[in-house]
């Protein structure tokens, strides 16, 4: 009798009995590695786009005082008077945020994803967003004084103060706690942040391979700039609340809910978008930037695709 070929006898197999290896997961190695690769992806993102983030809170912070700035205008106004120094104020605290927040939310989500039992790809979308979420919250809890020290520094006008200078200062007016303040708004917005983003990445890159779509930059770019649009979507009324109550002195808001509130009587609902434009001009460049060079170290490191 004929051996039956091995690829016959593999077809003919149900695909119940194939066990498939678990290559999907990662390793704990891996795990690790991933942290350094997706600050430094978040890192040079930042760099990028630090510029249209320092305009979008003057712009903010303008908007409640009665001065209401397009962002062309509002750009204009802080290169005349500042130049590209005054563009880039508070650089060194945003890259402290995405070598500690940025890696923490975008680090633990594969293994939260994993936890919840869809660490492979295209699994339920109610799990990527719950490990978005708690990824996002998580971080978010440990990082949330970078956030203040960004909004601090993009907010001064003066001669620049450094890093170290900011945190001082905010220590001195009410004890080491004061760097924390406004976390409960970093939380939500990290929240909101972290259950849009990975999973509509994952949502539309996956969407986007079932119909055809090759691993590669064009399906990075689609499924980052998708990510971009809903993210500002999303976040823009916190992201607003965020910069009125990091740049004020404590209890100028009664949280998050009363900031908001605050924001309509002032400007109306649209205020709770003020710089949308500059938001999706961050996010936008942002996300494809940062999964582009993500994807690109994971691929050099060995990692597969997200």
């Amino acid at each position: 009798m004929l051996a039956t070929p091995v690829s016959v006898q593999a077809e003919s197999r149900s695909p119940m009995s194939v066990v498939r290896p678990k290559t999907d997961q990662l390793t704990k190695v891996q795990l690790g590695l991933n942290f350094g690769l997706v600050g430094v992806s978040c890192t040079v993102s930042q760099a990028c786009v630090h510029w249209v983030q320092t305009t979008m809170v003057r712009q903010q912070l303008a908007a409640m005082k009665g001065d209401v700035l397009n962002f062309p205008s509002q750009f204009a106004a802080i290169s005349r008077t500042e130049g590209m120094c005054g563009l880039y104020r508070g650089f060194s605290a945003a890259a402290c945020r995405e070598m500690s927040y940025s890696s923490l939310r975008f680090g633990m989500y594969e293994p939260v994803k994993i936890m919840l039992g869809a660490g492979e790809p295209g699994g339920p979308a109610w799990k990527s967003v719950t490990a978005g979420l708690v990824a996002g919250v998580g971080a978010a809890a440990v990082a949330s004084p970078t956030d203040l020290l960004t909004v601090r520094m993009m907010k001064h006008e003066g001669a620049p103060l450094g890093l170290g200078e900011t945190a001082r200062a905010l220590v001195s007016e009410g004890g080491f706690f004061a760097l924390y303040r406004g976390m409960e708004v970093t939380m939500v917005r990290a929240a909101i942040l972290g259950g849009t983003k990975m999973a509509t990445y994952d949502i539309v890159k996956q969407s986007l391979k079932r119909h055809g779509w090759q691993e590669g930059p064009s399906l990075v770019f689609v499924s980052s700039t998708a990510v971009g649009l809903a993210l500002t979507c999303t976040t823009s009324p916190a992201t607003n609340a965020r910069t009125m109550i990091m740049a004020h002195p404590a209890g100028t808001y009664s949280g998050v809910l009363g900031c908001m509130v605050a924001i309509v009587r002032t400007q109306g609902l649209v205020g709770l978008y003020r710089g949308f434009a500059a938001q999706w001009l961050r996010f936008a460049p942002y996300n494809v930037c940062q999964f582009l060079v993500w994807e690109q170290l994971r691929k050099l490191s060995g990692l597969r695709p997200l």
